[in-house]
């Protein structure tokens, strides 16, 4: 079996990017796998997966992107074509409409294909300020999500509330047997650290990209008010720009700190997987927070942190409501309160017992979902799409 993979590649900075280089790269352990990836800016040495380098065929925001990508995977002769979908993925604005032709194409040729959306948008979300141009992007999403799913073979979602929402808000009963739920891929945690954790600053830590709705301000707000009791903690903030923003929102946020708080609140930038091991492993707390009401998604950093077993303070929006339980494996709070944060804060450095609780819950949770055992979900798929026997091809 041979599968093209179209999606976005490091070093390319975004969520897709780093979600497929982790599952492809397992998927190449079952399969023959081809990724057909985003032409970067700047000269890069491509990983490869599974001994075979990735083809850079395509460029984000061109209007020609479609073809490039059909005429590529065509001279792969794959048996299966499979998409990663997200509503700037593949450019700005204008890019989402031509995905529906790119898709045209592939029914026209019959070769099976699916699309995994890791993006389903809310009919009410306010997506632009003006009330015309965000009803007009609504409809816009509408017509592109429910054709994404009528013409796709299988289309994969990371949770039960995306599917759910795209069954009743988009009309898409009748496709349920269509829309696959296969859950995010969780990375192993690195062993412990042999040096010792005792007498050392705590350490709250927020990863990811660092972007105007994630609530960085207002975490940086409940941080000062922590500080006022535990002087001797330091909040880290690891990550940098996606992608599709600017570097404006890093140094804005650098720019609210208090000369006493710059002392203890430290942007890391992007590091590499091993430093990012040992900051969660010696963190006390984690906290992902998020302004994001109107997406329904899934967390790559909650499935990146799970497997640590560290107690999480998250927002009250989608994406945790649908992975995770308050009070049972999280500390949920409304977005954007800091007041709220910094009350977590001070419940789980006062309790102990809840602390070890909630991270201990959160690991069970995610044991089963490493990116091996997702990566061999997706071979079962590829081969019930090609009605293939129990044998290995």
């Amino acid at each position: 079996m041979k599968v093209c993979a179209v999606t976005t590649w490091p070093p390319h900075k975004d969520g897709v990017a780093l979600y497929s280089a982790e599952l492809y790269g397992h998927i190449a352990e079952l399969v023959d796998v081809q990724v057909i990836a985003n032409i970067p800016e700047k000269p890069h040495q491509d990983r490869k997966v599974n001994g075979r380098n990735v083809k850079r065929s395509w460029k984000r925001g061109s209007c020609t992107y479609p073809f490039s990508i059909y005429h590529s995977t065509l001279k792969e002769k794959p048996n299966i074509v499979h998409f990663q979908h997200g509503w700037l993925l593949y450019g700005g604005i204008l890019s989402s409409p031509l995905f529906i032709i790119l898709l045209i194409f592939y029914r026209l040729a019959r070769k099976p294909f699916l699309v995994t959306m890791h993006t389903v948008i809310r009919r009410d979300a306010h997506i632009y300020e003006g009330f015309l141009s965000s009803l007009l992007a609504r409809v816009i999403v509408f017509v592109i999500s429910r054709f994404i799913v009528k013409v796709s073979d299988k289309v994969i979602v990371h949770n039960h509330m995306m599917k759910k929402y795209l069954q009743k808000e988009y009309g898409l009963q009748e496709e349920e047997h269509k829309i696959v739920v296969i859950p995010h891929g969780v990375r192993k945690a690195s062993e412990k650290p042999e040096e010792s954790q005792k007498n050392r600053n705590r350490i709250i830590l927020s990863i990811g990209f660092i972007r105007k709705n994630k609530g960085i301000e207002q975490l940086i707000m409940a941080f000062r008010k922590f500080i006022e009791e535990y002087p001797d903690s330091n909040l880290i903030i690891a990550g940098g720009h996606h992608a599709h923003d600017t570097a404006e929102n890093v140094e804005k946020f650098r720019n609210v700190l208090t000369p006493n708080l710059s002392k203890r609140v430290y942007f890391t930038g992007f590091i590499d997987e091993k430093s990012l091991d040992k900051l969660i492993e010696t963190s006390d707390m984690i906290v992902l927070s998020s302004l994001d009401r109107y997406y329904i998604e899934s967390s790559g950093v909650l499935a990146r942190v799970a497997d640590f077993g560290k107690p999480i303070i998250c927002s009250r929006v989608p994406k945790f409501e649908s992975e995770l339980e308050d009070g049972v494996d999280c500390i949920m709070i409304e977005p954007g309160d800091p007041e709220a944060i910094a009350k977590a804060l001070f419940l789980l450095m006062e309790n102990v017992q809840i602390k070890k609780k909630i991270g201990e819950n959160l690991r069970r949770k995610f044991k089963n979902r490493y990116w091996s055992d997702m990566a061999e979900e997706h071979y079962m798929l590829y081969r019930s799409m090609l009605n293939l026997s129990d044998k290995r091809v």
